[in-house]
């Protein structure tokens, strides 16, 4: 019985490296990315400047969604914090599976 514990937490851990890994990667692009997006200027709608009046149409998976230029300055203004959110959660998620998986493939080679 100890034994079959062995060999599952040392699957385990060999699972939770390349995950934590994985995460660990995206974590530090959705990080570099937050922080080097921009909040500043303008809205903009295809590269084009918009005004308060203006609506963008996006296209997202063959529909189209009109956009008001509120809601475009909105997700502008979210965009670096967003990034730097879901980062930060990445890389710790990934630090975690990566520490975890480890500790468990290395417990798991020291008793065979």
């Amino acid at each position: 019985m100890a034994a079959r514990r062995t060999a599952i937490a040392g699957f385990v851990g060999v699972l939770m490296l390349p995950l934590g890994f994985g995460a660990v990667i995206a974590g530090l692009v959705a990080l570099l990315g937050g922080l080097l997006s921009s909040d500043e200027g303008p809205a903009t709608c295809d590269g084009k400047v918009m005004s308060p009046s203006d609506w963008c149409n996006i296209v997202r998976d063959g529909r189209g969604e009109l956009v008001s230029y509120e809601e475009m300055a909105r997700r502008k203004d979210s965009s670096k914090r967003d990034g730097l959110i879901i980062g930060s959660v990445f890389l710790g998620g990934g630090t975690v599976l990566l520490l975890g998986g480890r500790s468990l493939f290395r417990r798991a080679s020291s008793v065979s």
